[in-house]
Formats: structure tokens, C-alpha cells, sequence
């Protein structure tokens, strides 16, 4: 009897894991109007300490934020009528990665965006 037991479970753990995994299951799961899509990861890998002090050093520019609207979406690119802004010179001096970058402010968030095709790179909020 324990040999039966043993053998059902294994059969219904194999079968919640394939039910689990299924891309079927996915796509029920889905909204209809949407296809999927995989999380957007950053162009560019920082620290947290990095992200601070980005955010510690642009915070007090005072520049005008863009509208609501606008794209702060990891590869989406960004509209010609956005001005974008150089990293100021610290922090180029501190965080290598972004010295060419751009940036433009979005809400509490600092968006970043790649000069060469004006994609954003990465959102720190």
C-alpha cells in the first residue's frame, strides 16, 4: 500500500507542476487585448549606491518635469518634443555607465535614455 500512495503522489505533483507550467495556463491568465510580454529589463546595470547618487545629484537641478504621459517605459523611445538633459559632471565622474547618457525627470522619477537611439535605458524613482 505505501508503494501505491507514494506512486499517486509523484503522479499528482508531476501533474500540478505540468498544469502549472503550461503555457495554456498562461494564456488564460492573460487579458485578452494584450499579448504578453517579458518584464523590460534596464540597459544599464547599477548598484543602489549608484542609483543614489544619481538621484541625490539631479534632484536639486530644478528642471521642468515632463507630462505625465510620457514614456517611462524600458525601450520604448522617447518623443522628440522631450528635452533631455546631460549627467551632471559628478555624476559622470562616479558612475561610468551613464557619463553618455541623457536624462529627463518624470514625476519623482529621473528617466534615463540612451543618446544613440533616444530609448530609455532605466527609470530611477
Amino acid at each position: 500500500m505505501p508503494r501505491l500512495r507514494r506512486a499517486f503522489l509523484i503522479a499528482v505533483i508531476g501533474l500540478a507542476g505540468l498544469a502549472f507550467f503550461s503555457p495554456e495556463i498562461t494564456v488564460w491568465a492573460q487579458d485578452e487585448d494584450k499579448p504578453a510580454t517579458a518584464p523590460s529589463t534596464p540597459a544599464i546595470n547599477l548598484t543602489q549606491e549608484q542609483r543614489f547618487i544619481i538621484k541625490e545629484n539631479v534632484k536639486d537641478l530644478h528642471l521642468t518635469k515632463a507630462p505625465a504621459d510620457t514614456t517611462d517605459t524600458i525601450g520604448d523611445p522617447v518623443p522628440q518634443n522631450i528635452e533631455l538633459q546631460p549627467m551632471p559632471p559628478i555624476v559622470r565622474e562616479k558612475v561610468p555607465q551613464v557619463r553618455s547618457h541623457l536624462f529627463f525627470i518624470k514625476d519623482d522619477a529621473i528617466v534615463l535614455v540612451d543618446p544613440k537611439d533616444r530609448r530609455v535605458a532605466d527609470v530611477i524613482h
